[in-house]
């Protein structure tokens, strides 16, 4: 099956111009993901490739391709030039990519068995902090800046409770009294910094936390929780033929209901299944937009 996919990376150069290259002429479809490491991210989605293209050989797509580029600004113009056709993220970085390029919502997948997550803020039980407007004028730990568990959500959700947060240097960078100072540290760093009390808070989805949890639950304590959101969303270029969305749709849903499709699911990072976005997530997500644009100034 492998043998047959073409796998395209704009980041592998050397494919440009190659004869390998130049056998994407017929009828294909590209599957897109954001990675600094595209060889890494190329086999994790080898697996979903190979399936797709075999489901949809009846329906003319001869060749399914996995494009990896290392932003969400690339990946946007990707899908506006028409070299990515499905597009599988967090819900941040999927909705970034969708107010930029017009891509739309297709499917919830349930990346490692988790339907859903959400972020919480937490601290040291010794702080003497028990809700977030005591963050104020001290400085909370976010993962990274393209993340939605530990950047996007806590931040979007703090800022409805009426908090301002604005980002710092570093940790010693002095914030106003009224104000909540954020720095970025990494994914894996946020509770060793709680701890180590280079920050007084930290953001992380609730599954990494109860880890910690569990191996010190007389470290930490939660003081703010968000809503849920989808753990990941498929979403696909908004001018996309609606017969081949149609059909995708079907393929993606009833993979989890043969033996062939459980086997390449559990594959591709052990995912469970896809299925249809919640109600109550496609309408967080939509009033998410005016964050999103106030952040990225798409406005």
């Amino acid at each position: 099956m492998a043998g047959r996919i073409l796998v395209f990376s704009v980041l592998s150069l050397f494919l440009v111009g190659s004869p390998l290259f130049h056998l994407a002429r017929a009828e294909s479809i590209s599957i897109g993901s954001i990675s600094e490491k595209p060889n890494k991210e190329i086999k994790k989605f080898l697996p979903l490739a190979g399936y797709l293209e075999k489901q949809l050989q009846p329906d003319g797509v001869e060749h399914v391709k996995v494009v990896v580029v290392k932003d969400i600004y690339m990946m946007a113009a990707k899908i506006k030039e028409g070299k990515v056709d499905l597009y599988i993220d967090s819900p941040f970085p999927v909705t970034v990519v969708s107010r930029i390029s017009g891509s739309k919502f297709l499917l919830r997948r349930w990346k490692k068995g988790i339907d859903e997550y959400h972020s919480v803020v937490f601290v040291r039980k010794d702080s003497g902090i028990d809700c977030i407007e005591k963050l104020k004028g001290k400085i909370i730990a976010f993962e990274e800046p393209f993340s939605s568990s530990g950047y996007f959500l806590p931040k979007m959700f703090m800022e409805r409770e009426g908090l301002e947060l604005v980002s710092r240097r570093n940790t010693l960078s002095p914030v106003n009294s009224n104000k909540v100072g954020y720095v970025f540290c990494g994914e894996g760093n946020t509770a060793p910094w709680v701890f180590k009390e280079k920050v007084i808070a930290g953001a992380i989805d609730n599954y990494t936390f109860l880890k910690y949890a569990e191996a010190s639950s007389e470290n930490f304590k939660v003081i703010f929780k968000t809503a849920d959101v989808p753990r990941h969303i498929v979403s696909y270029r908004g001018d996309m033929d609606k017969k081949i969305v149609d059909r995708l749709r079907e393929i993606l849903v009833n993979m989890d209901k043969s033996n062939d499709g459980m086997e390449v699911l559990k594959e591709f990072e052990k995912t469970t299944k896809f299925d249809e976005i919640p109600h109550e997530s496609k309408i967080l997500l939509s009033k998410s937009q005016q964050f999103i644009d106030n952040e990225f100034e798409l406005q």
